[in-house]
């Protein structure tokens, strides 16, 4: 990928449309598009009429409006025109296809958002959150991403930071230093309550932010059960239209089907999975192991049961692959029974007669006190990432000390833990933080 070549690619999608919007971008665009386009060549924030021409026929293309963005003061910092033409296929690709004859290249997917950023236009966060605006499905998830343009998640990056560096700067000088009589000494009892402490910060923040990233991503739901236990009806049910194939053969669903529904602007994605049972048929067999993927991999896990039954081993095997996520029993066919015995802590429902209201009821209300502006959530996958690390390293440094290790050693995992904080705030891992924050806690004169 050349940054230096001029691109261009349809910007408001390959579609039939009222008007379309054909984007060119980089040093060459001006000198491309006078090759092709008859009318005046506007100035920066201009828009001009005029015909694009075939200049190797001769003959018109389509009447355009053109938006010229000569300089740096725009969306990508280079030279951008925006050809807006009548918005059919055929004519749309028509002046593209002359845009990439005259010398420009047809740009990657995100590469106009990509020259924004290495152009200092916008910084990764925002580049990030654009993208999940243009993919967003519901209202929460486009005013989730909108408020992601402008938040800035390193105040709460920093304070913790800061917290771990004072720790592994103390840790660095008791291993460096420790013949220093006026240097704190530290141990166990000393060092373990300091690293605790910012884990169960850390853990909070991942916590609060995991459940509001399901909001923000959608929540993966996964329908499972034995077979003929009503699966396939209750995703047709809450989907509102027939995807799976309903019958009472056992056996019908051996691959995933899924489908998303929207309860209050809340994304579901479901997975409607093949009936766990004992089976000598290769075909279902595929089946039952994709549905036991699609349990780890789900945040939610619906299980199915029919009326007046008891748990069996593949019942048990459901509950133990589903230990971990939000479980959720529920019991099938009511309509099918008059002297039902309700138990606590399930669902019942009929998905044949569209009677799930207390399914969905349940679904929702995990989501419901959520506060969404919390300053305490990030919502950018890369962070998250990375701070999911520095919990993990921080953990790792509070098994060593329960083990009996030193400071020398549990250094290690401290150090990856701050290094995962300094990436978060695109900073490098280098020493000089360490080294200044280290010796300004010696004693003047020495």
């Amino acid at each position: 990928m050349n940054f230096n070549d001029t691109i261009t690619a349809i910007s408001s999608g390959n579609i039939n449309q009222a008007i379309s919007i054909i984007r060119i971008s980089g040093p060459d665009s001006i000198a491309i598009v006078k090759k092709i386009f008859k009318g005046k060549i506007g100035k920066d924030k201009t828009i001009t009429f005029g015909n694009i021409i075939d200049n190797k026929t001769n003959k018109m293309v389509d009447e355009v409006l053109v938006n010229w963005f000569i300089g740096n003061k725009n969306y990508t910092g280079e030279d951008t025109v925006e050809i807006n033409a009548h918005g059919g296929i055929v004519v749309t690709n028509k002046i593209l296809n002359l845009l990439l004859a005259n010398g420009a290249r047809l740009a990657e997917r995100g590469e106009f958002t990509r020259r924004a950023f290495l152009n200092g236009k916008l910084n990764l966060d925002k580049a990030e959150a654009i993208n999940s605006l243009i993919h967003a499905k519901t209202n929460k998830q486009a005013e989730i991403a909108i408020s992601q343009f402008n938040k800035n998640d390193n105040f709460l990056i920093e304070s913790l930071e800061s917290e771990l560096l004072k720790i592994v700067s103390i840790t660095e000088i008791n291993i460096d230093y420790s013949e220093y009589n006026d240097i704190e000494q530290l141990d166990k009892n000393k060092l373990l309550p300091l690293v605790e402490n910012l884990k169960n910060k850390i853990k909070v923040i991942i916590d609060k932010s995991e459940n509001a990233c399901d909001i923000y991503k959608g929540v993966s739901v996964a329908i499972v059960g034995k077979p003929n236990t009503g699966k396939s009806s209750l995703l047709n049910c809450l989907l509102k239209k027939d995807k799976a194939i309903v019958t009472d053969i056992a056996g019908t669903t051996r691959d995933i089907v899924e489908g998303e529904f929207e309860i209050n602007g809340i994304l579901f994605k479901l997975v409607d999975t093949a009936g766990i049972r004992n089976t000598s048929d290769s075909i279902e067999s595929i089946g039952i192991e994709k549905s036991k993927q699609a349990i780890q991999e789900a945040k939610i896990v619906i299980h199915m049961h029919e009326p007046n039954t008891n748990n069996d081993k593949e019942d048990n095997e459901i509950k133990k692959l589903a230990e971990g996520k939000q479980y959720i029993e529920v019991i099938n066919k009511i309509d099918t029974l008059s002297d039902l015995k309700f138990k606590k802590n399930k669902i019942y429902i009929s998905a044949k007669n569209a009677n799930v209201w207390e399914l969905k009821n349940e679904l929702i209300k995990r989501y419901l006190n959520i506060d969404l502006d919390d300053n305490e959530i990030i919502y950018n996958n890369r962070k998250l990432a990375l701070l999911n690390e520095c919990y993990i390293s921080l953990n790792e440094s509070i098994n060593g000390l329960e083990s009996g290790f030193g400071p020398e050693v549990v250094i290690l995992d401290l150090t990856k833990a701050w290094g995962c904080l300094r990436e978060m705030l695109n900073k490098q891992h280098d020493n000089e933080a360490l080294l200044d924050n280290m010796f300004s806690k010696f004693c003047l004169g020495k």
